[in-house]
């Protein structure tokens, strides 16, 4: 049976006695000192002289610091009144050529770590928590700015105003919260830093129209509102196509989805096999994105998302909107066809594609990247540094994902989902080419307070 023997380098400054390792994960075979590793158990890192995985699927693996026996509970909300500091980098090893571990700061960043896969003691492969000279400093002042000052008051005036609009006004102490959210960085009672809590955590804005309300404690940060309505404005319904300078969008239509779905072999059925798909986007008036074509496995599809779905923190920053197939009940992307085509649309967003006017060379002469197929994002727009800000002229500072645009040049950690998509934020495991995984936990001292 294969395995990878994981190993863990403390450079954190933080005793070993008081670091603490845990599995938390769909399924693991592990030993540590030569016993069955148990899941959800913190093992102290001063105690630990083997440690090897033999099979983990989607694992986490967590690191907390605790000066006292570790009972940190990683699945409690980040969002409200838990100063506990800790974690996590996440692997798949199955024994097969595919396994791979990456570093992951979508939820959240709190401990800087470095992977390193290596074969008979050379190295394979890393990723660096901190890349170059950056420090940890450097990444809680990037992170700590885009939620201080706040960032979502124009969403949570929006949302208060609908709610008053459909008769249900919300209640003074919800709508206060709206206006006025904490700061994404949490401390402790001493002032002591704990952790920056992603975007991509933060409850959704609530449907004024079937009186669900908002979700709290409220996000500060931006909610891609001003990129949605600057898309209505520009391509929305009242524009006429195709605007100029692009060649496909407007009249509603924001962008092309197209590309290959390569399946997933662990489910059956037609949404999983590997199919070809051909969408439109569309945006309307009150903010509506309709997505509508073929697939390889069905000939007319139609993908609805409301302003409100659209805003939900999760979608945004998360590709997972509560969305309608063909009219249907609301649903949640799962790992099909319908995830992987709502990636490309929320993938785009993110990296600021959608509505870009900035032109590059395809295959066909030069093309906006607004008017681009989306698989081709992903494929032309890394290699000529055009992502984010290099989208968008001298004056427009939020039509993309902030949060992982200052994480992109300072980590290689996972900064939004479907970062892949753009980046290599994976490190692979392949047991006939690696045998080792090292884990380097650096120094997260920061300025706080």
């Amino acid at each position: 049976m294969a395995s990878i023997t994981l190993t863990v380098t403390n450079n954190s400054g933080t005793p070993d006695k008081d670091v603490y390792l845990g599995f938390w994960g769909s399924s693991l075979s592990a030993t540590i000192n030569g016993a069955a590793m148990t899941a959800q158990t913190w093992y102290a890192l001063s105690t630990i002289t083997s440690f090897t995985i033999e099979d983990t699927t989607s694992g986490r693996i967590y690191v907390a610091y605790s000066a006292t026996s570790c009972t940190i509970d990683p699945n409690a909300s980040i969002l409200t009144g838990n100063d506990d500091i800790f974690d996590k980098f996440e692997l798949t090893f199955d024994g097969t050529p595919t396994g791979c571990a990456d570093l992951t700061a979508i939820d959240f960043w709190s401990i800087p770590m470095s992977l390193e896969a290596s074969f008979q003691g050379t190295s394979t492969g890393s990723l660096a928590g901190l890349t170059g000279s950056t420090t940890a400093a450097d990444v809680y002042t990037t992170l700590a700015a885009l939620s201080d000052p706040v960032q979502s008051t124009p969403a949570a005036k929006a949302v208060i105003a609908a709610f008053a609009a459909d008769g249900n006004p919300l209640p003074a102490g919800v709508s206060q919260q709206l206006l006025n959210p904490a700061s994404g960085v949490v401390t402790d009672g001493s002032g002591n830093f704990v952790r920056i809590i992603g975007p991509n955590s933060y409850p959704p804005f609530g449907s004024p129209s079937t009186d669900a309300l908002p979700g709290l404690p409220a996000t500060p940060y931006d909610t891609f509102l001003s990129y949605y309505d600057a898309l209505i404005e520009t391509f929305g319904p009242k524009t006429t196509a195709p605007v100029p300078g692009f060649t496909s969008l407007g009249g509603g239509t924001i962008a092309l989805i197209k590309g290959n779905f390569a399946g997933n072999d662990q489910e059956t059925g037609p949404t999983y096999e590997a199919q070809t798909y051909d969408l439109t986007a569309s945006i309307d008036a009150a903010g509506t994105i309709t997505l509508s074509g073929s697939t390889g496995q069905f000939s007319t599809v139609t993908i609805t998302i409301d302003r409100w779905n659209l805003l939900n923190p999760a979608a945004s920053y998360g590709a997972s909107p509560a969305f309608s197939l063909n009219g249907g009940a609301l649903q949640t992307p799962g790992n099909d066809v319908w995830g992987w085509v709502l990636g490309d649309l929320f993938a785009g967003l993110n990296i600021g594609a959608i509505g870009s006017a900035v032109t590059v060379q395809g295959s066909g002469g030069t093309i906006a990247v607004g008017d681009m197929a989306s698989s081709d994002w992903f494929s032309t727009l890394p290699g000529q540094g055009l992502l984010f800000a290099a989208l968008w002229p001298t004056g427009i500072t939020n039509h993309w994902n902030q949060w992982a645009a200052a994480l992109n040049p300072c980590s290689q950690a996972y900064n939004f989902a479907f970062a892949e998509r753009f980046s290599a934020p994976q490190l692979n495991l392949n047991p006939a080419s690696v045998d080792t995984l090292t884990v380097t936990l650096l120094d997260r001292t920061v300025t706080s307070g």
